[in-house]
């Protein structure tokens, strides 16, 4: 896993070479930042692989129960991430957080609802009208008008 986590770092590195890295009179470069956090991730990774690799010690991946737990975090999270295309931000934001927080955060209706609810409204208004930075939009946004 140290390996495939510095495999994933040198995906980050390449990307933000892409870009300018450095710091210009406006600020930081697009790939700034990528190129940090790519570098640290390698950095760390081989570093977990190397204290792995001389201490000799061959253990379990995970305790058992521990990939169910993973799963119900990781499967949500893909589909929240996949449905984003075809619906836009917005829908796919509610349901998920619905979802976190009812399901796996066992939080009652209200305080659900109000998370779902509450996080992309104030995701709207903060990136589409305080910063300008649309989000990704669907059909639902497209017949309120909002596109």
């Amino acid at each position: 896993m140290a390996l495939a986590a510095a495999a994933f770092g040198g995906v980050v590195i390449a990307g933000a070479l892409q870009h300018d890295v450095g710091w210009g009179p406006t600020g930081p470069g697009a790939g700034y930042f990528p190129l940090r956090i790519g570098l640290l991730l390698v950095g760390v990774a081989l570093l977990l692989a190397l204290t792995h690799a001389l201490a000799g010690v061959a253990g379990r991946f995970a305790e058992p129960g521990a990939m169910r737990r993973v799963g119900a975090l990781l499967l949500p999270t893909v589909v929240f991430g996949a449905a984003i295309a075809p619906l836009g931000a917005y829908v796919p934001m509610t349901l998920y957080l619905l979802w976190m927080a009812r399901v796996q955060a066992r939080a009652r209706w209200p305080v659900a609802l109000a998370v779902a609810l509450g996080t992309p409204a104030a995701f709207f208004l903060l990136f589409e009208t305080w910063l300008t930075v649309p989000l990704a939009k669907g059909p639902l946004e497209e017949a309120l008008g909002i596109y």
